[in-house]
């Protein structure tokens, strides 16, 4: 049976062991996801979380301690990253070449089948069109601006026509006008139901982009909208009861009195404590319990699984179990 996504990491674990002086860090730690085909996924999570490590990985450059990277139900080979395009945090292209010639560079090493040599010159300038460089087309990487540098570096990803792009903190540097563009551009690319992999820390941009979001904390798979490979929950907590001017040991009592379900998460900000849940029963059970016991309820609704304060939460330091 086929798998239903492009890319799939597995148990992946990954120990830096390289001070004398310094306990084993431990940067991936049995990490498992899979990207679905044809849709824009966001990992997001805290500088450190993993996330560059988990890209490097993908691509090869650090070998993991365990586990392993699949492309469509398989082992990943250098054949298949053929197939990918990748946008790197910081432009990294040689400063000495103009925009034309790193495109035309990326298209002989990538040579997409469908393709020809003859048509590269129509394609680089149709690429360069497209990004706003193509006046900029003999200049030299050396002498553009951030911004430039960022939408040269996204031609660069696109030009080979991926069938999957992963896409690091695309909008880093860039103006109100940039950005505009950037969620524009993969929106287009989502048009044309390419894979899309979008590590970033924007929390806003993902409402215009994404289907579905990942969230890593300290090496571990924290919050999906979706499920593990294997078909699991990691965290899906949808529905939510914010109660107003409530003290936890409140919850329990009512808990224990009248026998209600476990909840999935408690949140508490100033007077303002949400509980939340997998299932709209239980949530129902809890909204019914609270209002005969005359406790001030002022929200009930399912969350979208990209709403900015849920999401948020996830954040910062790791989750107790």
């Amino acid at each position: 049976m086929s798998s239903p996504y492009i890319l799939e990491v597995k148990n992946l674990r990954k120990v830096f062991d390289h001070d004398l002086f310094k306990k084993k860090q431990v940067v991936l730690d049995d990490l498992s996801f899979g990207f679905p085909e044809g849709s824009c996924t966001a990992l997001m999570g805290h500088n450190g979380a993993g996330k560059t490590t988990t890209i490097r990985t993908i691509f090869g450059l650090i070998k993991p301690d365990k586990g392993e990277v699949l492309f469509r139900g398989r082992p990943l080979t250098l054949e298949d990253k053929r197939l990918i395009g990748y946008m790197p945090e910081t432009n990294k292209l040689p400063g000495n070449l103009t925009c034309e010639e790193i495109l035309w560079h990326q298209l002989r090493v990538f040579n997409p089948k469908d393709l020809k040599p003859k048509h590269y010159k129509e394609a680089i300038e149709k690429q360069l069109q497209e990004v706003g460089l193509w006046e900029h087309r003999r200049k030299r990487v050396g002498k553009l601006s951030k911004g430039m540098g960022r939408r040269l570096s996204w031609a660069q990803a696109t030009i080979h026509r991926p069938e999957l792009v992963i896409l690091d903190e695309p909008m880093s540097g860039l103006d109100p006008v940039g950005y505009k563009l950037m969620i524009h551009l993969i929106n287009q690319l989502r048009e044309r139901r390419a894979s899309i992999i979008l590590c970033t820390h924007d929390i806003w941009s993902i409402k215009d982009t994404c289907e579905q979001v990942y969230i890593m904390n300290k090496g571990r798979l924290v919050y999906s909208s979706l499920t593990v490979a294997d078909g699991s929950p990691v965290q899906n907590l949808q529905h939510f009861l914010a109660i107003s001017g409530c003290s936890v040991e409140t919850l329990r009592s009512l808990q224990e009195a009248s026998r209600l379900p476990a909840w999935g998460d408690l949140r508490t900000q100033s007077y303002r404590t949400e509980l939340w849940f997998k299932d709209y029963a239980d949530a129902v059970k809890w909204l019914q319990a609270c209002l005969m016991k005359g406790l001030l309820v002022v929200d009930f609704r399912k969350s979208s699984g990209l709403d900015e304060d849920h999401l948020l939460s996830f954040f910062g330091e790791e989750k107790s179990a």
